[in-house]
């Protein structure tokens, strides 16, 4: 039987994610290169600039987010428990060894200039976020979906800046009770 060759450009991909994640953009090329095991010319072969680099692995980090979100809400019974489900799956994140924060938060501030091509893909980011958490808030049948999905974004970011800042995981349940008062005065209007 024929083994399955991992792609290499995959490969590249999830360990540059990882790294960006760990130690920030400004990541050097060329410890990059020697981290991940490949070649300078294998690098710039599958993503011809560090910034398409940086690029792709935030839309990458974004896919694995949204899918571990996606998996913790797929385990809740109610639309309103999927809401808080989040929740529940950003404390899971918070105590995980690897915790840095948010990518796109710490990115956005990594990268200040607003013209830098990465800075497309954290409002990218935003915005995919935000239209799911909305659909989830339509399923719930609250009116003004999208700005109950803004605020719950913001509830998220909150708690993750201050589980990064304060090291305090408990940011999670705080968020998880804010989120389930929103919810609740949503259900009387």
């Amino acid at each position: 039987m024929q083994q399955v060759r991992p792609n290499k450009r995959q490969l590249i991909l999830e360990e540059a994610s990882r790294l960006l994640y760990e130690r920030g953009t400004a990541l050097g090329v060329d410890t990059l290169v020697e981290e991940i095991g490949v070649a300078k010319m294998t690098l710039y072969k599958h993503f011809p600039s560090k910034t398409e680099l940086v690029v792709d692995c935030l839309r990458h980090i974004d896919e694995l987010y949204r899918a571990r979100l996606q998996a913790c809400t797929d385990r809740a019974a109610t639309p309103k428990d999927k809401i808080l489900a989040i929740c529940d799956s950003l404390g899971e994140w918070f105590v995980s060894p690897n915790f840095r924060g948010c990518a796109f938060i710490n990115a956005t501030v990594e990268l200040a200039d607003e013209k830098h091509p990465a800075r497309q893909a954290i409002l990218e980011h935003k915005r995919k976020t935000r239209r799911w958490l909305a659909d989830l808030v339509s399923e719930c049948g609250f009116k003004d979906g999208e700005y109950v999905a803004r605020q719950i974004s913001q509830v998220m970011e909150g708690a993750i800046v201050t589980a990064l800042v304060e090291r305090d995981p408990s940011a999670a349940e705080i968020a998880k009770t804010t989120v389930a008062q929103l919810l609740e005065s949503c259900e009387k209007q």
